[in-house]
């Protein structure tokens, strides 16, 4: 087919890009579409003469002249594909890459869950919450300080959350709203937080009253009374820590700590033990 026909049918002029051209036949192509129901003897226009139309055209475009197959090299016809079919190669790279990384993601979870398995049931979690603590501080050694305390347990969780109290630059807006994130996902029993944040999560109901019973077991001086926004009645939310063993071998603040269990702890009985013991 002529090239000046070729553009003639598709109905565009001779100096039209090519993204004009694959745009105009593809309207042609929802135009034929339209029309499906009809014989295409009936139907005012001839697809088959506009695709021809539209691969003249490709052709041009791609080997400056109209190149018969069979005289194509391979090297032109790889280039051919590639050339259009580039978004569906993108595509599919694309969907590859997420297949891979779901594919980690689930291996990665299956090895953690498999690790699990194979450790004894845990018997506190702990959260360290506020900034008190420097950021990216490593908090594992608490865990070993609770079972020294405690040597029938046989596995204790610590895990942190730097929440600064004062936001001075974009660093501390933005592990504020990382330790909001913390606050939704984690599932520790015990938090061990500052003063001030201790009144924000009261405020937030994140804390259980402590049962009256611990009166028995710590002095008036430790409790932390507060109360919440849905019961003006003031109750016990926390005790103050005094016994500093449990940060052995992590560097910490000398601020106010306050220990308060979590309103839906698994533990309350060991967070119970943990926090009377904290106050001797």
């Amino acid at each position: 087919m002529d090239v000046k026909e070729a553009y003639k049918l598709l109905e565009l002029p001779e100096n039209s890009t090519m993204d004009e051209v694959e745009k105009q036949y593809m309207t042609w192509i929802k135009r034929d579409r339209a029309l499906q129901g009809v014989p295409n003897d009936e139907k005012p226009f001839d697809m088959a003469k506009i695709t021809d139309a539209y691969n003249t055209i490709k052709q041009i475009n791609v080997y400056g002249s109209i190149t018969k197959e069979e005289d194509k090299t391979f090297k032109d016809k790889l280039q051919h594909f590639l050339h259009y079919h580039k978004l569906h190669i993108a595509g599919a790279i694309i969907l590859l890459i997420l297949v891979g990384s779901f594919i980690q993601t689930f291996v990665n979870n299956y090895q953690e869950k498999k690790e699990l398995a194979s450790l004894p049931p845990e018997d506190l979690g702990i959260m360290l919450y506020g900034d008190y603590f420097s950021l990216g501080s490593d908090v594992s050694p608490v865990s070993e300080n609770v079972l020294s305390i405690f040597p029938s347990w046989e596995r204790v969780t610590t895990n942190s959350s730097y929440a600064p109290t004062e936001v001075n630059d974009t660093m501390d807006a933005g592990n504020q709203q990382k330790s909001v994130i913390t606050l939704m996902q984690d599932q520790s029993d015990v938090y061990i937080v500052g003063e001030e944040n201790f009144e924000q999560l009261v405020q937030l109901e994140l804390f259980q009253p402590l049962e009256s019973s611990i009166k028995d077991q710590v002095s008036e001086d430790h409790l932390i009374y507060g109360k919440s926004p849905e019961d003006e009645t003031e109750q016990i939310y926390g005790v103050v820590i005094d016994n500093q063993s449990l940060f052995k071998g992590v560097e910490v603040k000398e601020n106010k700590r306050i220990a308060a269990i979590r309103v839906d702890a698994d533990k309350k009985d060991n967070a119970l033990k943990l926090m009377t013991e904290l106050t001797k």
